[in-house]
């Protein structure tokens, strides 16, 4: 739509940007075979992006860029000063060049010519409260790999040194780093590669405790995101995870949508009469779709008898395989949720004994400390609050 209400009525600028410098190339407004250049600005500093907009800034102009690290600030950037900025898919854009010659100027004109093309899918640029999320979610990520691969380095060492793991020991406890220096004999260096790689650990662990309670008061503070936890198989990362990227729902006009710009949409390979099938094709958000397949596993192996979903899961696994079952629940799931987003779901009329659990981790989750300061004295006063707030919404 925005491509059509921009024609003919200014410039098309490509930007090939830079943390450090960028490139733009204006088009004529026309098509992508016949349009001229109207100028080339190559190697503009980034800091003097704002200096640039306002000396060359014209009605009508659309800034175009492709999705890259620094692209949603520059974007933002740009929107301050009142400019219309479009964020090209990184993936298409990148596939269409030519082999031989790569610079800078080269890119900033095939940006715009790409966009004239209608070539590359538009990129829906998140908000600050959406894009801060990300953050969160993407830092949460960081320090649980860090956790693993802490742990995994400290078992290693003790494999290596023909120490066996004791069943029931947590690592992070002080007990743990006691059992370490204790199972044998070490010398003064391997004690300091112990104590370092246990202080390692922890500082992992913490953050990631940190940064779970943040996602936890967030949660606890947003009835939208609180009542994502009715649904089964739904925990605090997930449910978080799935408003970080998925953002303002409403611009999903159905689950189908949903599904696909997650990635578990199964394939279709059609051509003459013959129409097929196939798996996955591992494109769309990476991160969201293995939280939903976790979940979806966790409904198959965990739910009860009484819980649909996991009936109908189990059922599908003994006719299908284990692979197309949880594939199948998560992609129930993701639509079992643009329907609670979108206020099409059966009203609440009494909280389970399951979504009362939940709401107790939560709590459990937010601390002593924290949760006091936002009120609530003790875990059942929380629960008791938010199953009003919730009954309350529906």
């Amino acid at each position: 739509m925005q491509r059509e209400r921009n024609q003919g009525k200014g410039r098309i600028i490509g930007m090939d940007i830079h943390p450090e410098c960028f490139s733009a190339s204006g088009l004529e407004n026309t098509n992508a075979k016949t349009a001229q250049e109207l100028f080339m600005h190559h190697q503009v500093l980034m800091e003097n992006l704002e200096r640039w907009i306002s000396k060359n800034k014209q009605p009508g102009d659309l800034y175009v860029m492709e999705a890259g690290s620094n692209s949603f600030d520059t974007s933002e950037r740009l929107k301050k000063h009142g400019c219309n900025v479009v964020v090209l898919e990184s993936f298409r854009a990148g596939q269409i060049g030519k082999s031989y010659l790569k610079d800078d100027k080269v890119d900033a004109r095939k940006i715009a010519r790409i966009y004239l093309s209608g070539l590359a899918h538009e990129v829906w640029q998140p908000d600050e409260i959406t894009r801060e999320r990300r953050e969160v979610l993407a830092s949460y990520n960081k320090a649980k790999t860090d956790s693993t691969r802490c742990r995994n380095r400290i078992w290693g060492w003790c494999t290596g040194h023909g120490v066996k793991r004791p069943k029931g020991l947590k690592l992070t406890s002080a007990k743990g780093l006691e059992w370490l220096l204790t199972s044998r004999e070490w010398s003064h260096r391997q004690k300091m590669i112990i104590e370092s790689m246990h202080d390692d650990l922890l500082h992992a662990c913490v953050k990631r405790k940190e940064l779970q309670k943040l996602m936890a008061i967030e949660i606890a503070e947003d009835p939208e995101m609180l009542k994502l936890q009715q649904l089964c198989g739904l925990r605090l990362v997930v449910i978080y995870a799935l408003f970080a990227i998925i953002g303002d729902i409403s611009r999903f006009r159905n689950p189908k949508k949903l599904v696909a710009y997650i990635g578990l949409q199964p394939s279709v390979n059609t051509s003459g009469i013959s129409v097929k099938g196939g798996p996955l094709k591992h494109t769309g958000r990476k991160d969201l779709r293995s939280l939903l397949v976790q979940s979806a596993h966790a409904i198959i192996r965990m739910g009860s008898a009484k819980n649909p979903m996991a009936t109908w899961g189990r059922a599908l696994k003994y006719r299908k395989g284990g692979n197309i079952a949880v594939i199948a629940v998560a992609r129930k799931l993701v639509t079992y949720v643009w329907y609670l987003l979108r206020g099409f779901f059966t009203p609440l009329h009494e909280i389970s004994n399951s979504f009362n659990r939940k709401l107790q981790i939560l709590a459990t989750n937010i601390g002593t400390e924290d949760r006091r300061a936002m009120g609530y004295e003790s875990v059942k006063v929380f629960i008791k609050e938010k199953r009003k707030i919730l009954l309350a919404e529906s």
